[in-house]
Formats: structure tokens, sequence, C-alpha cells
């Protein structure tokens, strides 16, 4: 092909410009886009739809990794306060989805799990796999479904890591990624930058979407007592921390010791009733005894309520449940569901009886028993 000088020499300025347009290709942008697409970045954008051909889409729903919780391809964030054993619930859920078994009382889908460990020393947290499988009477010696990845002292922004972790488990079909903790990744980060941190999670949404596989991080709350926050705003930082995950579970402390109330926040599944897990080394065990409305609140000593309370706030007027538990909470400040608990108490021992349809009633001849079988409450005058 003839220089430019050889064509404007030849053909004059004007024919030159005019030679050089009709013969310029149009520009590709797919295929720039393509050629300088690398090794590990995102491919094309998907095509729009129109909702007949969605609906004409048939879609494979993707496993669940724990029923009713998780799914593959999905991420999770595990949020509690400083020590409050979160990695001893991640190495459980990772043992019990590598052996099927149940985590918290959730059934899990036995499949291959990475853990990638960027705090815990290497010995360490091999002991921490042994009491959990010991505790758990699972053998984890000849179990080839449970990858550790221990990166203590290779910490940095999870932007660098990522193309090398991609490769690392792209051909491993993994079912569940863990990545504990997030905070190690942050690289410079402001963990209360909406910005910083919506690219932190990109990260993690990049890693689910390449694997395949569920991804798991565990989040620290902010410092101060939670009970009077949502469960979602309990998480430190930027509220993306939170909103960003397909599901959020959060442990707040309980008034009862070593005992933490769970609350979720899903958007594939329907809900999950807050319930209670006490920790009993080396895992948590669920609680059904305790309240998950009492939550351990700053300068107030546990209050311990009784049946005998919520029979003395009926008195001997006749109450539906509702202006029953109106009355109780407003002399005691009892939470709905301890009252709910303490009521049944009383219907199971027939102390009340139910009248004229809808309403209870103190049963005179159970009640007078109640003296001698049960301690504590101020009697309603």
């Amino acid at each position: 092909m003839k220089d430019m000088s050889e064509v404007c020499a030849a053909l004059g300025p004007e024919n030159a410009a005019q030679f050089i347009t009709q013969s310029a290709k149009p520009i590709n942008p797919t295929r720039i886009n393509r050629s300088a697409q690398g090794a590990g970045e995102p491919a094309p954008l998907p095509p729009i739809k129109s909702v007949r051909d969605l609906f004409q889409t048939l879609y494979a729903v993707p496993e669940q990794i724990v029923n009713g919780l998780l799914h593959k391809g999905s991420k999770m964030v595990l949020g509690g306060g400083s020590k409050c054993y979160k990695t001893f619930c991640l190495v459980d859920l990772a043992i019990s989805v590598a052996t099927g078994t149940q985590w918290w009382g959730m059934n899990t889908t036995t499949g291959r799990v990475l853990y990638i460990n960027f705090e815990i020393q290497d010995v360490f947290f091999k002991e921490r796999l042994n009491a959990v499988s010991t505790e758990k009477c699972i053998g984890l010696e000849a179990n080839d479904n449970l990858d550790v990845w221990n990166l203590r002292g290779h910490c940095t922004d999870l932007s660098t890591l990522m193309p090398e972790i991609v490769e690392r488990v792209k051909t491993r079909n993994y079912a569940l990624i863990i990545v504990d903790p997030i905070y190690k990744g942050m690289g410079d980060r402001d963990e209360n930058s909406a910005g910083d941190i919506n690219s932190l999670l990109n990260e993690i949404e990049k890693l689910a979407v390449q694997s395949g596989a569920a991804v798991v991080f565990g989040a620290h709350f902010s410092k101060g007592n939670q009970a009077g926050k949502e469960p979602i705003d309990r998480i430190s930082g930027s509220g993306v921390f939170a909103r960003d995950s397909d599901a959020i579970v959060v442990m707040t402390k309980h008034e009862k010791e070593n005992t933490y109330t769970i609350d979720t926040t899903l958007r594939h599944f329907r809900p999950i009733d807050p319930f209670c897990l006490r920790w009993e080394y080396p895992l948590m065990v669920r609680d059904d005894d305790a309240d998950p409305c009492d939550l351990k609140r700053p300068g107030n000593r546990t209050t311990k309520y009784t049946p005998k309370q919520v029979l003395d706030a009926l008195g001997d007027d006749a109450l539906t449940t509702r202006e029953w538990q109106i009355r109780v909470h407003q002399l005691y400040g009892m939470s709905d569901r301890t009252f709910l608990n303490k009521k049944r108490e009383l219907v199971e021992s027939e102390k009340v009886i139910k009248v004229g349809g809808n309403k209870w009633k103190a049963n005179e001849l159970a009640a007078a028993s109640t003296e001698n079988t049960t301690n504590g409450g101020a009697k309603v005058q």
C-alpha cells in the first residue's frame, strides 16, 4: 500500500482526501472489544430480550447449597460482632456442605468447597477444622470435597488477587467458596465509601459468576450495642455491604450468656423466622428456648419473665389475645414472642380458659395453685 505522500502527489490534496474517505472501512466495535478482552475479563453484554422471549426461555434454577437460604452462584454475608465465633461458624458451614450434613439445623447439598483463609495461621486453622469435624462426628482425613487455600501474609486488594483466584477455581466445580474475612481484601478502599465497597463486592460477584459457586464472606459489626438497629444495618461500613448480597445473615448478642439471635434477609427465598444459637465450643447449637427478641441491651440487667406475670396481668378480666398482649407489654416490657410462649404454657397447664369465643380468662380452680408452682412477678392490682 502506498504511503500518504505518494497518494497526495498522484491525485492532489482534494482528490486524495476523497479517496481515503471512500477507502476507509468502518470500525467494528464488537471486534475491538473482543480482541481487547483479556483473560478473566467479562464477556460482551448479553442481548436485550422482549418479555415474550423471556417467558419462552427455559431457565434452570440454581441448586440450593443450604436449603431455604443459599443457591449456587449467589452471594451471602455473615455479619457479627468482634470475636463472636464467625470463623468457627464458617468452618462449620464448609464442613457441612462438603459432607452434606446439617448447618444450624438446615439441610445442605453435598458439594465441593473452597475455604480461602486470609487470617488464621495454618496450624490453628487445622485445629479448628479438626475440632469442628470431631464434634460433628465427621472424618475429614479421606474427604476430597473440602479444599483450603491459606493466604495469611498474602493479603492484598481483592482486585489484584481475583484473576489468580478465578484461574485456580475455574475447573474445580466448586459449589461453595468462602472468603474469610472480607476486610483483608479491601486494599486501600474506605469501608464507609459506597463506591469503594461496591467495587469490592463486584469482585465477589465476578467470582460467583465465573465459578458458578455460592460465595460467602464474613463481615464485622460497627462498634457499640446493636440491639436498637435493624438487622440489615448492623454491619459496619457502607450499607452496600449488606444490601448487595443475596442472603444476609447477622448474629447479634442475646441477653443470655453465649447466645446469639440470628436474623436473615433473603432475596430469593421465603423469610426465615429469627432463631437463637448458643455457643458450645466448637459449634453454635440451636437454642429454641431462647426468645430471639431478647437482645442484649446496654445498662439493663436481664429480666427473667415467668408465666405468673402473664397470668397476673390478666387478673379477673376476660381479654382477647391482643388486648392481653398489650397489657403485658405495658406492665413488663415483655416482647410479643415471649408473651406468646408464656401464654402457651398457661394454656397447656389449663391455668387460663377461653370464654366468649375469642377471649381468655383465668381458670379459678387451676390458678389457685399458681403461687405454689411459679415464682416471680408482681400481682396487678
